[in-house]
C-alpha cells in the first residue's frame, strides 16, 4: 500500500515534470508541442490510479507468491512512468493525436480521475477515524487538493486564474502529505506510525464485514516492534481464557473475553515504538500517552460494530483494584470483571517476560509478586484463581523466559 501511495505521487511528479519543461522558453524553445497540454491530464490520471490501488484489497498481492508480484508491479510502474518522461524529452510531439484537446474527453478523464482520487481519499479519512494519525489525515487532504486541481483543469478558463490554479493545488498537495508525514516521523521518531495507519485502512474494513482476525493481527504487530514483544496479546489471551475457565464462565462468555484480551491494546496504534521499546525511566509526557490507550481503545473498538460490545473492557484495563488506576479511577466490583481477569493476564505475563529494564522472573517470583499486590492493584479473588492455576501447572511461562513487553501498570506492565 506504501508502494503504491509512493507510485502516485512519483507519477504525479514526474509526468508534472515534463509539463513544466516542456513550457514555452525552457527546453525546447517558443514552440508548443504536445506534451505540454497533455502531460497535466496523464499526471492526474495516474497519480488517482495508483492512489485507488493503494486502499483497495488485492489478494494477490497480500497473500504474496514466488513471483514476487509487489516488486515487479512497482518496476513496471516506475518504468513505464520513466519512459514516458524519456520519450516526452527525445520526442515532445510524440502524444500528437491523443484526444485530451477534446471537451467530452477532458469530461471523461475528470470524472475517472476525480472518482479514484476521493475514493482513495475518504478510505484515508477512514484511517484517520479509526486511529487519528496526522499522517493518514495529511493524506486524505492532499489526495484532496489533487481532485480540486483535476477539475480546475478541465473547468477552468485560459489565461484566467480558474485554470492556473490546479498548479498551486498540485503544490499543496505534495507540500500537505509531506508536513503530515514529516509531523509523524518527529512524532514518533521514526516511519513505521506511517505504515501502521495505512494498514489500518484494511483492519478496519475487515472488521466491519465480521472478519476480527485482521485488526487481532494488527494489534499483535503493535507489540512486535521488537522481538521482546513477540505474541505478547496472543499469551495475555491464553491466560484469560485459563482464568475465565477456572471461575465458571459460560462459552459464549469466554469467547468474548479472549478476543477483549486480544484488542486489549489495540490503543496503542500510533504510539511512538520509541516509548514501547524505552528501556529508561518514561518522562511524564510519554507516560501520559500511554495512558491513553485505555481510552482510545475504547474508541476504535466503538467503531467496529462486531466488537462495540467489548469496548467497555478495553476501557477498564488498567483499573487498579484500590481505585487509583486510569481512565476513570474505578475500584473495586466497579471494574468489570473481564477487565479486571485481563489485568491479571497482562501482569503474569509482563512479570514472565523480559523486558529491557529488567530480566524475566521465575513462576515463583511471579507468584510472589502477584499476592504482594493483589487488592491494591489486582483483584485478590482472581490472584487466587491464578495462583492456583500456577501451582497446579496449568499456567506456565512460555518458555520460561517469555518475551513481551508492556509499559502501563506500577509494574510497569501496560
Amino acid at each position: 500500500r506504501i508502494m503504491f501511495l509512493a507510485l502516485s505521487f512519483f507519477t504525479l511528479g514526474m509526468l508534472f515534470a515534463v509539463h513544466g519543461l516542456a513550457t514555452p522558453g525552457v527546453v525546447f524553445g517558443n514552440e508548443q508541442y504536445a506534451i505540454l497540454g497533455r502531460s497535466p491530464w496523464m499526471s492526474t490520471l495516474g497519480a488517482g490510479f495508483f492512489a485507488a490501488l493503494s486502499v483497495t484489497s488485492i489478494p494477490l498481492l497480500q497473500n504474496g507468491s514466488r513471483l514476487r508480484i509487489p516488486q515487479v508491479l512497482f518496476v513496471s510502474a516506475v518504468t513505464l512512468v520513466t519512459f514516458y518522461f524519456g520519450m516526452s524529452m527525445l520526442s515532445p510531439n510524440w502524444l500528437t493525436g491523443f484526444p485530451t484537446e477534446a471537451e467530452w474527453f477532458q469530461h471523461t478523464l475528470t470524472t475517472i480521475t476525480v472518482a479514484l482520487l476521493v475514493f482513495a481519499a475518504w478510505r484515508y479519512y477512514q484511517s484517520y477515524q479509526f486511529a487519528r494519525l496526522p499522517g493518514q489525515l495529511a493524506v486524505a487532504v492532499g489526495l484532496g487538493f489533487l481532485a480540486e486541481a483535476q477539475l480546475s483543469l478541465d473547468f477552468g478558463t485560459f489565461p484566467q486564474y480558474s485554470w492556473w490554479e490546479y498548479h498551486g493545488l498540485f503544490l499543496a498537495a505534495f507540500t500537505t502529505v509531506l508536513l503530515g508525514w514529516g509531523w509523524e516521523v518527529m512524532r514518533a521518531k521514526d516511519g513505521s506510525a506511517i505504515a501502521e495507519g495505512i494498514s489500518m485502512r484494511d483492519a478496519l474494513s475487515q472488521m466491519n464485514r465480521g472478519r476480527p482476525t485482521n485488526l487481532v493481527a494488527l494489534a499483535d504487530q503493535i507489540e512486535n516492534h521488537d522481538l521482546e514483544t513477540f505474541r505478547h496479546v496472543d499469551r495475555v489471551a491464553a491466560f484469560s481464557y485459563a482464568i475465565g475457565r477456572e471461575l465458571g464462565l459460560s462459552a459464549s462468555h469466554l469467547r468474548e473475553l479472549v478476543l477483549a484480551a486480544q484488542m486489549h491494546d489495540v490503543g496503542k496504534i500510533g504510539l511512538p515504538p520509541y516509548i514501547l521499546t524505552k528501556s529508561e525511566r518514561l518522562t511524564t509526557d510519554e507516560w501520559d500517552q500511554i495512558k491513553q490507550h485505555p481510552r482510545k481503545g475504547e474508541e476504535i473498538l466503538n467503531r467496529v460494530k462486531v466488537l462495540s460490545g467489548l469496548a467497555f473492557i478495553i476501557r477498564g484495563h488498567h483499573e487498579r483494584y484500590e481505585g487509583t488506576g486510569y481512565p476513570d479511577g474505578l475500584r473495586g466490583e466497579g471494574i468489570p470483571i473481564e477487565s479486571r481477569i485481563i489485568a491479571v493476564a497482562d501482569t503474569f505475563d509482563a512479570l514472565t517476560s523480559h523486558r529491557p529494564y529488567r530480566p524475566a522472573m521465575t513462576l515463583g517470583q511471579a507468584r510472589t509478586e502477584l499476592e504482594r499486590v493483589a487488592g491494591t492493584q489486582l483483584d485478590p479473588g482472581l490472584v487466587t484463581v491464578i495462583v492456583k492455576l500456577i501451582d497446579n501447572g496449568a499456567l506456565a511461562a512460555h518458555g520460561g523466559h517469555p518475551e513481551t513487553k508492556d509499559h502501563d501498570h506500577t509494574l510497569r506492565t501496560a
